[in-house]
């Protein structure tokens, strides 16, 4: 494994995903949707969870790294990048939004929104990480 890559892979990783997160859920989610603002009192403070977020957004990602790495063997690129994406974004968005959607009294417009921006935000991180991530390739000796 490309060390170096993997955590080069995860921060651009994280760049995008939080980009992204704040485009939808920090912008458009919270402008556009007023029953985003009903649920807003369940929510806690930006300053009570930034640094956390940022903690376990950057070991989900590096996370997401290494599997990338062990997934796409000796071919990596925005292809496998877009598959590994899809399918991570398919998983994140059947385990947390869309089980809260089912479990919570919650708008079910604004629970298959904020599914589908984790999922296409899963899918942008596994783009990112395919087109950084590059695995070690052997060096040939020769004699």
């Amino acid at each position: 494994m490309n060390y170096p890559r993997l955590w080069l892979a995860a921060v651009a990783a994280l760049i995008v995903f939080f980009a992204w997160g704040f485009l939808t859920e920090g912008w458009l989610i919270t402008e556009g949707l007023p029953s985003f603002s009903r649920t807003l009192s369940n929510i806690r403070s930006t300053n009570e969870v930034h640094a956390f977020r940022v903690g376990v957004r950057v070991c989900a990602l590096l996370a997401a790294a290494v599997l990338y790495a062990g997934w796409c063997g000796a071919t990596s690129g925005a292809g496998r990048g877009l598959q590994f994406g899809l399918l991570m974004g398919i998983f994140v968005a059947c385990i947390h939004p869309i089980s809260n959607l089912i479990t919570m009294n919650m708008d079910k417009k604004l629970g298959l929104e904020i599914a589908a921006s984790n999922a296409i935000g899963w899918v942008l991180a596994g783009l990112v990480i395919g087109l950084v991530y590059k695995p070690l390739t052997p060096k040939i000796f020769s004699s």
